[in-house]
C-alpha cells in the first residue's frame, strides 16, 4: 500500500510537500513559519471541529514559543471539500482539514465506524476505543498514523415530531455519505446532499427531516428551518482531520514533531471530556429558546429500528479483505473493544453467512 499520507494530531494530520529551512545543531532553533492552513468547515464562532483545529494549532504555537503560526481559509473558500486534500499535497496549502468520507478510496478503512449504525454515542468511550484499536491493528498505520477526537453525535432535526419508525415512513431526509441512507427506517428516503445545502432543501419543502451531528446543525443553521431536534442515539464518529503536508512535518526537527502530535492527544482528550458538552449545552439552550422542541426515540423502538436492518458491517468487512484489509476482525474488534468499555450493543454486526 503507498503511504500518501502521514496523519497525525487530535483531529489527525496528513502529508504532502514544501520547504522549510531549520537552523541546524544538537538542538535546532525554529525558524518562525507561518503555515496556510484550509477547512471545509465554516469558522470556530460557528463550527466546533474548527473551534478543535484552532485549539491544536494555539497549543503548537504555545509550545513552540511562537516560531509555528497560522492563517486559516475557513468553509471550502478555496475548493470543494473533496478538494482539500490535493491542495496540501500541490502545496496550495501546508495544512487542510476534510473528512475521510469525501475521498473514500484513499482511506479504505477511515471512518470505519460509520458502518455500524446505532454505535456508541459517549465520548470519552469512543476517543478511548479509537486509540486502542488504531494501536492494535498496522493496518491504519501503513495508511495513516493519527489519533482522533470524537465529533457531536448524529440525530435528526425536522418539521415533524417523529417519535417512532413508522412516523418516518415516507419521509425524505437529507444526509450524506454511503451508508446513512440504509440506515433510515423502512419507508424513508434519503435525499444525499452536502451540509452547507441542506437549509435551502429544508426551506424549500424538499425534504423535511435532516441527519448532522448536532454541532453541524448549529453551523447550518438547521434550527431555522425544523421544529424538533429528534433524539436517535446514532453514532458518534471522529471526523474531521487535519492534513499536513509530509515534507513540511518531516522537515521539523523531532522535538516540534513530538509537540505536533502531543498537542493533538491534548485536543483529543479535551474534545472528549470538555468541548463537545460545552457545544452542546450552548445549542440546546438557544434551540429551547428558539422553541424548539426535543423528543427521544424510546429504547423499543431503537432495538426495532436497528432489527430491521441491513447488515451493513458485513458487506464493508467482505469489501475491504478484498483490497488487503482484515475487515471481519475489526468490525468484530470494535465492538468487542466498545463493548468492554461499557456499551451495549443493539444488535451484533458482521455476522457471516
Amino acid at each position: 500500500m503507498k503511504r500518501g499520507f502521514l496523519i497525525i494530531l487530535a483531529i489527525s494530520m496528513a502529508v504532502l510537500s514544501a520547504g522549510v529551512d531549520w537552523a541546524s545543531g544538537q538542538q535546532p532553533a525554529i525558524k518562525p513559519v507561518k503555515l496556510k492552513a484550509a477547512s471545509v468547515f465554516p469558522p470556530p464562532a460557528v463550527s466546533m471541529m474548527s473551534e478543535l483545529m484552532k485549539s491544536w494549532q494555539d497549543g503548537v504555537s504555545n509550545r513552540t514559543k511562537g516560531a509555528i503560526t497560522f492563517e486559516n481559509i475557513w468553509g471550502a473558500a478555496l475548493g470543494a471539500p473533496a478538494e482539500h486534500i490535493d491542495l496540501v499535497k500541490k502545496g496550495t496549502v501546508q495544512v487542510a482539514q476534510t473528512h475521510e468520507w469525501y475521498t473514500p478510496g484513499r482511506f479504505p478503512i477511515g471512518n470505519f465506524e460509520y458502518i455500524f449504525p446505532f454505535g456508541p454515542t459517549h465520548y470519552a468511550l469512543v476517543a478511548k476505543a479509537m486509540r486502542q484499536i488504531r494501536g492494535e491493528f498496522p493496518q491504519f498505520a501503513a495508511d495513516e498514523t493519527r489519533c482522533d477526537p470524537p465529533g457531536g453525535v448524529y440525530n435528526f432535526m425536522s418539521k415533524k415530531p417523529l417519535k417512532t419508525v413508522a412516523d418516518f415512513k415516507g419521509e425524505k431526509v437529507s444526509l450524506i455519505g454511503r451508508y446513512f441512507g440504509r440506515w433510515l427506517p423502512p419507508g424513508a428516503a434519503a435525499v444525499v446532499r452536502p451540509g452547507g445545502e441542506r437549509y435551502d432543501l429544508l426551506r424549500g419543502g424538499v425534504v423535511d427531516t435532516d441527519l448532522l451531528p448536532f454541532d453541524l446543525f448549529y453551523a447550518f443553521k438547521i434550527q431555522e428551518v425544523t421544529k424538533y431536534y429528534i433524539d436517535a442515539n446514532l453514532t458518534v464518529a471522529c471526523w474531521g482531520p487535519i492534513l499536513m503536508n509530509s515534507d513540511i512535518y518531516r522537515g521539523f526537527p523531532p522535538e516540534v514533531q513530538k509537540i505536533l502530535v502531543e498537542v493533538g492527544k491534548e485536543v483529543e482528550e479535551k474534545a472528549a471530556q470538555e468541548v463537545i458538552s460545552k457545544w452542546w449545552d450552548r445549542c440546546e439552550k438557544e434551540w429551547k429558546a428558539k422553541g424548539i422542541g426535543f423528543i427521544t426515540i424510546s429504547e423499543a423502538e431503537r432495538q426495532k429500528w436497528a432489527s430491521e436492518l441491513e447488515d451493513i458491517p458485513s458487506e464493508f468487512a467482505k469489501e475491504v479483505e478484498a483490497k488487503g484489509y482484515p475487515g471481519w476482525k475489526l468490525v468484530a474488534r470494535w465492538q468487542e473493544i466498545t463493548g468492554q468499555l461499557g456499551y451495549k450493543w443493539p444488535r451484533q454486526w458482521g455476522v457471516k453467512k
